[in-house]
């Protein structure tokens, strides 16, 4: 689909799907996703788990450049732009 809104959820949905891996991985069976998020905000490190989930947005992005699905690669940059703006608030609030 080369379509904007589409590269956006991908560009959402990823990063999302990329932190419950990381806690699967992390974490399975000690604790919950919940108490996950929340230790990660009491520790002040829950904007590196949103920094290191906006990772995989580089390799949707190269993806859809390389089938020349440019609407959905300017859907990922917004949605990159979107968590690089929520790593930088959480930073100072969390």
């Amino acid at each position: 689909c080369n379509k904007v809104f589409f590269g956006l959820m991908m560009g959402l949905v990823v990063p999302a799907l990329t932190s419950y891996l990381l806690y699967e991985f992390a974490y399975h069976g000690q604790l919950g996703f919940g108490d996950f998020i929340k230790g990660l905000t009491q520790t002040h490190n829950f904007s590196r788990l949103l920094a290191i989930c906006a990772l995989p947005n580089l390799i949707l992005f190269f993806i859809a450049i390389n089938f020349e699905r440019l609407l959905a690669a300017r859907g990922i940059v917004t949605a990159t732009v979107i968590l690089g703006i929520l790593v930088v608030v959480s930073r100072f609030v969390f």
